[in-house]
């Protein structure tokens, strides 16, 4: 076992967890996994697991010959620009959006994948009225469509999310945010 590169598939592994998954469909799968694996059996699972995507997913040195190595070493390629931290964030004008406040942050282990998902699916929003997050420890700034924000924030705020009951309001301007700081 080649450690280092392990690490970096692991690495890898975690990254496209917060980045790339559908957290509703990862959920439907660890509840499947909680159940039909015992508690003290379950690191062995995932290390079994673990063990078998990092034999399957390392880039090999041999020249691609097959296409679906070729599919594997795109889809690679594609996870490299993401990992370069070039953001897929979807900027709005000032002029046409509104910045709303989330009561929950990185404490809770919010990602903007997650935001996303959370609005897409309890809202009629769809992806491209949703432009830059900014995750702060105890909270969160999620940058909407002005038109989608009074619906966004009727139905989250209140709703459970995390643990917590969720507030979700306009944030205030940023020279009050300054001020205050």
């Amino acid at each position: 076992m080649d450690k280092e590169k392990a690490k970096r598939n692991l690495e890898a592994v975690m990254d496209k967890i917060h980045t790339e998954t559908d957290i509703v469909q990862l959920s439907e799968y660890r509840k499947l996994f909680k159940k039909e694996i015992s508690l003290f059996r379950r690191s062995w699972a995932a290390a079994w697991l673990f063990m078998y995507y990092d034999k399957r997913e390392t880039p090999s040195a041999k020249p691609v010959s097959s296409s679906a190595e070729k599919v594997t070493n795109l889809k690679n390629t594609k996870f490299k620009k993401q990992n370069d931290k070039q953001p897929l964030e979807i900027t709005l004008s000032e002029e046409e959006s509104k910045r709303l406040f989330f009561s929950i942050g990185k404490n809770r282990r919010l990602f903007p994948r997650e935001v996303i998902t959370l609005i897409m699916t309890k809202t009629s929003t769809p992806r491209e009225d949703i432009g830059i997050i900014r995750i702060l420890d105890n909270y969160s700034f999620v940058q909407v469509r002005d038109t989608k924000a009074d619906e966004i924030i009727e139905k989250l705020t209140g709703l459970r999310f995390r643990g917590r009951t969720l507030t979700v309001n306009y944030a205030k301007p940023k020279a009050a945010e300054a001020e205050e700081n």
